[in-house]
């Protein structure tokens, strides 16, 4: 069995409240790193990436659409590690 790498792009609804967003996703399991980049149109963006076993087939876009304030979230990578 191997373990899994999500990148993701996550886009909160508002930009004032990024470092809290942030903040949240840390508190998901299996988080691996994060951090606030610039976006589109001045805006920011958090990109973060997450790790679990093969088998458990986790959702993390799913996961995280579900935390109050986001606008969207986009699945930038998959890969195997």
């Amino acid at each position: 069995m191997g373990k899994v790498l999500t990148l993701l792009t996550v886009v909160p609804e508002e930009q004032n409240k990024i470092e809290k967003m942030l903040e949240e996703l840390k508190k998901i399991s299996g988080y691996n790193s994060g951090k606030i980049e610039d976006y589109v149109f001045g805006t920011k963006a958090i990109k973060v990436s997450f790790t679990c076993d093969d088998s458990e087939a986790r959702d993390f876009e799913e996961e995280i659409s579900k935390i109050q304030g986001v606008s969207s979230v986009s699945v930038e990578e998959v890969g195997l590690i």
